[in-house]
C-alpha cells in the first residue's frame, strides 16, 4: 500500500477520461495517490458498495462536473434519490465528512468524443450543476485543460492539511514542494525522481507558453513585446506557485535543451523554439507538426500547430503569414460542433487585422466573435470582457470615441463586479477609458482618471511596476496635450529615472518614455535638445529592436518631425521618404502609420514650396484614409485640413474651401468643441470664407 494520501477523482469516464488523467498527473506531482473507478452504462449490478469502500480509503474527493450524467444505479438511492454513480460518489463522501472539491467545467470545455445522452439525463445533470452553483459548492468554473490543471495546483495548501497521520510521507512531500516551488532542485544531484517531475512540469509549461502569450496579447493589443513577455511569465508562474523571475530564467534553458532532444515531438520542438524566441524555426516546425497531425486525422492537434505557426509569424510582425495560418486553423473548426473553438480562431484573426490597421474589418469580426461568446457563456465571463475591451480599442482607433467610451465604461462596471475595483485588469480598462477621454480633448477628466489609476496601481502593483509607470506616462501625455509642457517634462524625467533603474537603459519602455520626453522638448521649442534625444533613442531602438521594427520607424518619423520644426525641411523630407518606404514594406501601404508618415512628408514638401507634389501626396493619402478609416476619422480630418492649406497656398480657393469644410464641421462632434484641432480647423474655414 502506498504511503501517499489517496485522493478519489470522480468524473464521468466516457466524457472526461482525458481531463481526469490530467488531474491524476497533477495530484501525483503534488505527492498524492490518485484513485478512481471507471463506470460504464453497460455494466450490470449495483456498484455503490464498492464505491463506498474506495472512498472510505481516500482522504478526499475531487469531482469534475461536466455535461454528462453517466451511468446510474438500477434503483434510486434511499437517501439521495435518483442520482448517477458519479453524483453518488460526491454525495456519499460529504455524508462521511470527506472533503469534496467540485470543479465545474464550462460548456465549451474540450471533452473526449462520446455519444450524446438522452434529453432526460441531460436535464438531470443540468439540474445537478445548478444545485452545486446555488449552494456555492463550486470551487472553480473552468474553460480549458490549462485552467483545470491550474485549479488543482491551487488546492496545494488545502491538500496539505490532509497529510495528518501520514507523517513520514508528509516530510518527503514537503521537501518536494519546497524544492519545486523554488525550482531549487535544478542544482541538486542524486534526485533523479524529482528532476524527472520538474522536467515534466517545465515541458508542459513550454507547450503552454505560446498560447498563454497569445492570450495576453489578445487581452490588450498594442503592448510591447517585453510587456507581453513579462505578463506571460507572471501568469504561468502564478499557476505553478513559483517565482516569475526564476521561471523566466529556467524555462528558456529547458526549452533550448528540448529543441535538441531527439525523442521530442515536432510540436514540442516548435514550442521550445518559440520560448527561445527563434520564431522562424518555431513557425517552420509548427507547420510540419500541422501536416503530421492532418495525416493522422488529429484535427485538434493540427489546429494547435497552426495556431503556433500564426503566433510565431505574428511575433515577427509578419501579419500576412499570421493571418494565413490562423485562417487555415479556422477552416478546421466546426462552428456547429464547437462554436467557441471557431470563435477563438476568429478572435486571433481579428487581433492580427487590428495590428495591420484594418480596423473596420477587425471590428466586424470582434462583434461576431463577441456575440458567439455571449450566447454560450453570458455577460460576466472574463473572455467576454477582454473581447469587449478589444472592440472598444478598435472603435477608438477608428475615431469612434463616444462609442468606445461607452464600451469601456460598461466593461469597467462589469469588471468591478466580477474582478473587483482594484484588480489589475480592471485598472487596465480604466487606463484605456482615460486614453479615449484624452483623445476627445476632455483633458481635465482624463487627468483625473489617470491620477486615480496611478494611485490604485501604486497601491496594488507598487510604484515601480511597468503598469504604474505606463499610467504616469499617460498622465504626462495629458499634461503635454494641455500645453503644460514643463510639467509634462518633469513627469517624463521622473519616470525615465525609475525605468532606467528598474528596467534598464535599453528597455523598450524606457526608450518609449525618452521618445515622449523628446516630443515634449520639441513642444517647448527646445528643438536641438529634442533632436539629440530622438537620435539617441533611434540608435538604441535600432540596436535593441532592429532597424525595421515599428518603434524604430516611429523614432525616425519623430526625428524627422524635430528636423522639420527646425526648418531643416530637406533633411526631414529624406527621413520621411525612407520611413514611408519601410512602413510600406513592414506594415503595408494602407496602414494608418504609413499614411500618417506620408502626410508628414507632404507637409515637409509644402513647407519647401513643392506644392504640386505635396498636393498629390495629400490627395492619395486622404483617398485611402477615407476608404479605410472613414471621412470623419481624426486622421482623415487632419489630412483634409492639410490639403486645404496646400490648395490655399496654390490659390485654389474654391477647392480649399471644399476640403476645409468637413474638418470645420465635423471636428466638434468627433473631438469636442474645445479641442485644439477643432479650433484650428474652424479658424481656417473662417479665413477662407472671407476670401
Amino acid at each position: 500500500m502506498s504511503p501517499r494520501p489517496a485522493i478519489f477523482i470522480s468524473a464521468v469516464s466516457k466524457e472526461l477520461r482525458s481531463a481526469r488523467q490530467l488531474v491524476s498527473n497533477t495530484l501525483a506531482f503534488l505527492g498524492y495517490e490518485p484513485e478512481w473507478q471507471d463506470i460504464f452504462s453497460t455494466e450490470e449490478g449495483d456498484l455503490r458498495a464498492m464505491l463506498r469502500r474506495r472512498i472510505d480509503g481516500c482522504k478526499a474527493v475531487v469531482q469534475l462536473v461536466g455535461q454528462s450524467y453517466g451511468a446510474e444505479p438500477p434503483v434510486p438511492d434511499e437517501q439521495f434519490g435518483r442520482v448517477s454513480y458519479t453524483q453518488y460518489e460526491a454525495l456519499y463522501a460529504r455524508q462521511v465528512k470527506k472533503k469534496v472539491w467540485y470543479l465545474i467545467l464550462k460548456e465549451d470545455f474540450t471533452t473526449d468524443p462520446h455519444d450524446p445522452e438522452p434529453q432526460e439525463l441531460h436535464d438531470l445533470q443540468k439540474a445537478y450543476r445548478g444545485r452545486l452553483k446555488s449552494e456555492n459548492l463550486v470551487r472553480h468554473s473552468l474553460g480549458n485543460p490549462d485552467a483545470l490543471e491550474a485549479s488543482v495546483l491551487k488546492l496545494r495548501d488545502e491538500l496539505s492539511r490532509l497529510r495528518r497521520g501520514v507523517k513520514q510521507w508528509a516530510v518527503g512531500v514537503a521537501v518536494l514542494l519546497a524544492l519545486s516551488v523554488g525550482l531549487g532542485i535544478w542544482a541538486l544531484q542524486g534526485q533523479s525522481e524529482l528532476d524527472t517531475k520538474l522536467d515534466r512540469i517545465l515541458s508542459q509549461t513550454t507547450l503552454k507558453f505560446p498560447e498563454e502569450e497569445s492570450k495576453i496579447r489578445r487581452e490588450q493589443p498594442n503592448q510591447s513585446v517585453e510587456e507581453i513577455d513579462q505578463r506571460t511569465y507572471e501568469a504561468l508562474a502564478k499557476r505553478l506557485g513559483i517565482d516569475a523571475k526564476v521561471l523566466e530564467e529556467k524555462l528558456p534553458q529547458f526549452a533550448n535543451q528540448l529543441r535538441k532532444d531527439p525523442d521530442a515531438s515536432t510540436f514540442e520542438r516548435a514550442s521550445a523554439a518559440y520560448v527561445a524566441k527563434d520564431y522562424n524555426e518555431a513557425e517552420r516546425l509548427a507547420l510540419v507538426a500541422a501536416d503530421e497531425a492532418k495525416k493522422a486525422s488529429k484535427t485538434s492537434d493540427a489546429i494547435k500547430a497552426l495556431e503556433l505557426a500564426g503566433n510565431s509569424a505574428d511575433a515577427r510582425i509578419e501579419y500576412a503569414r499570421a493571418l494565413q495560418h490562423f485562417r487555415a486553423a479556422a477552416q478546421l473548426t466546426d462552428r456547429k460542433r464547437n462554436s467557441l473553438e471557431w470563435a477563438g480562431q476568429q478572435w486571433k484573426i481579428a487581433n492580427v487585422l487590428y495590428e495591420q490597421g484594418s480596423y473596420f474589418e477587425a471590428e466586424t469580426i470582434y462583434r461576431e466573435t463577441l456575440a458567439e461568446y455571449q450566447r454560450v457563456r453570458g455577460e460576466g465571463d472574463e473572455d467576454i470582457l477582454s473581447l469587449r475591451n478589444n472592440l472598444a480599442n478598435t472603435l477608438s482607433d477608428q475615431g469612434k470615441y463616444a462609442e468606445a467610451e461607452t464600451q469601456h465604461r460598461e466593461v469597467i462596471e462589469l469588471k468591478e463586479k466580477v474582478l473587483g475595483p482594484e484588480n489589475p485588469n480592471t485598472l487596465s480598462s480604466r487606463n484605456n477609458l482615460a486614453t479615449v477621454i484624452l483623445s476627445q480633448g476632455k483633458y481635465t477628466e482624463a487627468q483625473t482618471q489617470f491620477q486615480e489609476v496611478i494611485k490604485l496601481r501604486e497601491k496594488v502593483l507598487g510604484s515601480k511596476h511597468p503598469d504604474t509607470l505606463g499610467s504616469r506616462i499617460n498622465l504626462a501625455n495629458t499634461l503635454s496635450a494641455q500645453g503644460k509642457y514643463a510639467e509634462a517634462e518633469t513627469q517624463y524625467r521622473q519616470v525615465i529615472k525609475l525605468q532606467e533603474k528598474v528596467l534598464g537603459l535599453e528597455h523598450p519602455d524606457t526608450l518609449t518614455c525618452r521618445n515622449n520626453l523628446a516630443n515634449s522638448l520639441s513642444n517647448q521649442s527646445k528643438h536641438a535638445e529634442a533632436e539629440i534625444q530622438h537620435r539617441e533613442v533611434l540608435k538604441l531602438r535600432e540596436k535593441v529592436l532592429g532597424s525595421e521594427h515599428p518603434d524604430t520607424l516611429g523614432s525616425r518619423n519623430n526625428l524627422a518631425n524635430a528636423l522639420a520644426r527646425q526648418r531643416k525641411y530637406a533633411e526631414a523630407e529624406t527621413q520621411y521618404r525612407e520611413v514611408t518606404r519601410l512602413w510600406e514594406k513592414v506594415l503595408g501601404p494602407e496602414h494608418p502609420s504609413t499614411l500618417g508618415n506620408r502626410n508628414n512628408l507632404a507637409s515637409a514638401l509644402l513647407c519647401q514650396g513643392k506644392y504640386a507634389e505635396a498636393e498629390t501626396q495629400y490627395r492619395q493619402v486622404i483617398k485611402m484614409e477615407q476608404k479605410l478609416l472613414g471621412p470623419e476619422h481624426p486622421d482623415s480630418l487632419r489630412t483634409s485640413f492639410n490639403l486645404a492649406l496646400c490648395l490655399k497656398a496654390e490659390m485654389k480657393l474654391d477647392e480649399a474651401r471644399e476640403f476645409a469644410r468637413r474638418p470645420a464641421k465635423s471636428a466638434s462632434k468627433v473631438l469636442g468643441a474645445n479641442h485644439p484641432d477643432t479650433l484650428e480647423y474652424e479658424k481656417l474655414w473662417q479665413d477662407l470664407q472671407k476670401n
